[in-house]
């Protein structure tokens, strides 16, 4: 990630999805960059150095790079709720997301089944409500 004191850092989205045998990462912004791993973590490593490799490519064949990476950026990634219930199975369960968001159960386990896709307003719900549970435990001291 490039950080400079002086600009404010343009936020870059990737997209990580779940396949039957990994997970993939991609930027829609840079197209071509791609990148998978055998789990979320390793997919982020394998993405940030991808993103480095394809713009210094770019870069080396006179391409022109998106204005969004000529500057400091950062990510930030998006992924669907049947992933995020995948990489935090047994630590993020429907029954703890329930109670974090008032939300039934039973429709939490169709969002993180595929069987149903929440709207945006249950979206950005369960989104805050885990955004709230993070800032909680990052307050805690031992």
């Amino acid at each position: 990630m490039k950080e400079s004191k002086t600009h404010t850092a343009k936020n870059i989205v990737v997209i990580l999805e779940k396949s039957e045998t990994n997970y993939s990462a991609y930027i829609p912004e840079l197209d071509g960059c791609i990148a998978t791993g055998e789990n979320i973590q390793e997919t982020v490593n394998n993405i940030e150095e991808a993103v480095a490799f394809h713009l210094e490519s770019m870069k080396e064949e006179g391409l022109k790079v998106p204005e969004s990476f000529k500057n400091d950026y950062k990510f930030s990634y998006k992924i669907d709720f049947e992933s995020l219930f995948d990489w935090f199975s047994g630590v993020l369960t429907k029954s703890g997301i329930s109670k974090l968001t008032g939300m039934n159960q039973s429709l939490l386990s169709q969002y993180a089944n595929g069987i149903k896709t929440p709207s945006i307003k249950q979206t950005k719900k369960i989104e805050k409500a885990i955004h709230s549970f993070g800032e909680e435990l990052l307050s805690i001291q031992f």
